[in-house]
């Protein structure tokens, strides 16, 4: 469409008798492209190469799209199922272990998020990270207790105010409003609380000695996932590989360049999503398991971690 464009003023200025320039050609064609449909058919075209190429993914991979998608809906349920039990009991409405319950939510969404890309044809993404991350963060917090979940409520505190002293300082360049001088004071002085002026405050290094996600993930004996992980980041930053590395180019038969779908490569991040999706709801259905006098009833949770199981075993086939 563009080449033809590209054509149509040079012709027209050329059967005037006009000399062709650089200025005129451009004006014409600004004109041609405000006149024409050709946008919107253009348009149209690629939404409908779009629907079939999602047709075509879901037809092959349907099954592995389908159980992704039915535990990704079963930890949702059973998530949903245990926060109405103790939500109804007082003394956990504001316990911080409720950290679990928002870790949880985080995860079920991102996984939404990875399952609608799956689908779409890119396997390549840093999701899966993501979700590493919030299952380190869940099984840190597990092990070393109410204190660490403290303290992560706190970090939350610091990078928010962090976040605000950031956006001071670019406010004016990027012509937007900002707080006021005496509301960043109290900010400043509620971080200054929080870390006691150490710029190295981390939620968990208290606990664990460690603030590093590569040392958390070994604290929680989670570290034989590290190259996945790095994985996952590295495809999508701005270092230089070979794209014969990605999931997406598993079924290439030459070098190429990827720029846009793929139907290979989608059953290891699919794997990956599910398990780490179904050992954060693992970690929020047991939040109270060791309290004896919690007046919590795991029979329902025990049966939803046994399917979530299954699901996580049946992706793991393709």
């Amino acid at each position: 469409m563009f080449e033809e464009l590209l054509k149509v003023p040079e012709v027209k200025l050329r059967e005037k008798g006009d000399e062709v320039t650089m200025s005129q050609s451009l004006s014409l064609q600004h004109q041609l492209i405000e006149g024409t449909n050709e946008q919107e058919v253009q348009f149209k075209r690629v939404m409908s190469e779009h629907d079939a190429f999602l047709k075509r993914n879901r037809d092959l991979g349907a099954i592995l799209l389908n159980s992704i998608a039915l535990s990704h809906q079963t930890c949702l349920e059973a998530g949903m199922n245990f926060q109405k039990q103790f939500i109804k009991i007082p003394k956990y409405e504001t316990d911080e272990l409720k950290v679990f319950m928002r870790q949880h939510a985080h995860a079920c969404r991102i996984t939404g998020e990875i399952i609608h890309l799956l689908e779409g044809g890119y396997p390549e993404h840093w999701l899966d990270g993501v979700l590493c991350m919030k299952v380190v963060t869940c099984l840190v917090i597990k092990k070393c207790g109410r204190n660490a979940a403290i303290d992560y409520i706190k970090h939350g505190m610091v990078q928010s105010v962090e976040g605000i002293e950031e956006h001071r300082k670019t406010a004016d360049a990027m012509g937007q409003e900002t707080i006021s001088d005496e509301e960043a004071e109290s900010y400043a002085e509620l971080k200054h609380n929080i870390t006691q002026g150490n710029s190295g405050w981390h939620w968990a290094r208290e606990h664990t000695g460690y603030k590093k996600i590569d040392k958390l993930r070994e604290f929680v004996e989670l570290d034989k996932w590290s190259h996945n992980y790095k994985l996952a980041s590295r495809n999508v930053h701005s270092d230089y590989y070979e794209m014969a590395s990605l999931y997406a180019m598993r079924e290439a038969k030459e070098d190429m360049l990827l720029c846009g779908q793929s139907n290979s490569g989608l059953t290891e991040p699919a794997h990956f999503t599910a398990i780490a999706l179904a050992q954060i709801t693992s970690v929020f259905l047991t939040t109270y398991i060791e309290d004896n006098d919690s007046q919590l009833d795991y029979c329902d949770s025990t049966l939803f971690m046994k399917i979530i199981d299954n699901y996580v075993k049946e992706i793991k086939r393709f």
